[in-house]
C-alpha cells in the first residue's frame, strides 16, 4: 500500500493508516485465537524494516514521535500495573513451592541458553564472546511486560492464577534486583560502559571487524554467519526491492523469465533514484535505512526553535 499508492501525498492519512494497520495485526490474531501480542511484535519488526522507509518525511517524523510517546506511556503504565496488581488483583494464588520452582527453572533456563550457546558460537566465531560478557548476559535476563501480559490473559482456573502470581513475582524481582544491580554488575565484571564509539571499542578485547572490512571488498566471512549472509542477500535482493523503493530493482535481481512480473512490481522511483539511496550494506544496524543524515546528540534549544520557525541563524 505505501509503495504502490500515492497515499504519501496525504501525510496525516498515511500516519493514520500506519497506526490502524498495526492495530489490525493484533485484531486479526485475536480473531484467529492466536497471540495478538506476538503478532504485534513481528508486525513492528517488519514495519520498522520495510514500511517505515516508504513513508513521507512528515509521516516518518510524526509516526516516530507518536510511537515513542506511546512506548514511554505504556512502559510506565505496565510496570506500575504489575506492582499494583500484586495487591489489588483478586485472582492471585500463592503456591510457595511453585514460586520457588519458577525462580529456579527461570535461572537454569537462562544459564542453559547463554553458556552452551555461547560455547557453540565461539567454535566458529572470531573473535569469541568473552566470559565476562557471558556472565553479564546471564545476569541481565529480566522478565517484563511480555510475560506478564501473557500470564494475565486467562485466570479462570487455580493453576492459571498460580501462574500469574509466580510470573508477577519473577518480573518484580528481576526488574528491581537485577535491573537495579546492573551497573554494579558491569563494574564488577570490568565491562566499560559509555555511549561513544571509543568507549564501545574499549569495552571489547578486539576491534570491530565491520569497521575494518571495506564495504566494497565483498569478503563478508568475518562479519556474519553463513545463515545471516544468506538472509541478508535475500533481503537486499528480493524483499527490500519488492516492499520498498530500495535498489537494485527487481528487474536486475530476478531471473529473466520473471522480468514481466518484475516490471510490474518495480516503481519508477526505483529506476530514477541514486544508487546509494535507500541502500546499505548492512541495513539491520540501523532502524531507519534512509535517514538523510545522522541526528546530532546535542541540540541547542534556541537554535532548534529558530530553525523550525524560519529565523535561520538569528
Amino acid at each position: 500500500m505505501t509503495k504502490f499508492t500515492h497515499v504519501r501525498d496525504w501525510p496525516l492519512l498515511e500516519s493514520a493508516l500506519f497506526v490502524l494497520m498495526s492495530y489490525a495485526a493484533f485484531l486479526i490474531a485475536e480473531v484467529c485465537e492466536l497471540t495478538g501480542v506476538v503478532a504485534v511484535l513481528f508486525c513492528g519488526i517488519c514495519q520498522a524494516h520495510y514500511t517505515y522507509n516508504n513513508l513521507s518525511a512528515d509521516s516518518r517524523n510524526r509516526t516516530k514521535q507518536l510511537f515513542e510517546l506511546l512506548n514511554f506511556l505504556a512502559e510506565n503504565f505496565i510496570f506500575t500495573y504489575i506492582g499494583v496488581s500484586m495487591f489489588t488483583f483478586p485472582k492471585h494464588h500463592f503456591d510457595p513451592w511453585f514460586i520457588i520452582a519458577g525462580f529456579i527453572t527461570s535461572t537454569l533456563g537462562r544459564a542453559i541458553n547463554i553458556y552452551p550457546l555461547s560455547f557453540l558460537l565461539n567454535l566458529g566465531r572470531k573473535p569469541p564472546i568473552p566470559m565476562n560478557f557471558q556472565h553479564m548476559l546471564f545476569f541481565s535476563g529480566l522478565r517484563g511486560a511480555m510475560s506478564f501480559a501473557l500470564a494475565i490473559r486467562n485466570t479462570v482456573s487455580e493453576a492459571r492464577q498460580a501462574m500469574l502470581t509466580t510470573t508477577s513475582l519473577i518480573v518484580i524481582a528481576t526488574v528491581v534486583l537485577q535491573g537495579g544491580a546492573a551497573t554494579h554488575a558491569l563494574a564488577y565484571l570490568r565491562i566499560p560502559t559509555g555511549q561513544g564509539q571509543n568507549d564501545e571499542n574499549e569495552a571489547l578485547p578486539y576491534r570491530d571487524v565491520r569497521s575494518e572490512t571495506p564495504r566494497g571488498s565483498g569478503d563478508g566471512g568475518g562479519e556474519k554467519g553463513r545463515l545471516a549472509r544468506l538472509w541478508g542477500a535475500l533481503d537486499s535482493r528480493l524483499l527490500k526491492p519488492l516492499l520498498t523503493h530500495a535498489r537494485p530493482p527487481l528487474t536486475e535481481t530476478l531471473p529473466s523469465f520473471l522480468r514481466p512480473l518484475a516490471r510490474v512490481l518495480t516503481t519508477t522511483r526505483q529506476y530514477t533514484q541514486g544508487e546509494n539511496n535507500l541502500h546499505r550494506t548492512d541495513s539491520d544496524s540501523d532502524l531507519c535505512i534512509d535517514e538523510p543524515q545522522p541526528v546530532p546528540t546535542n541540540i541547542d534549544p534556541q537554535l532548534s526553535y529558530n530553525i523550525r520557525n524560519g529565523f535561520g541563524n538569528v
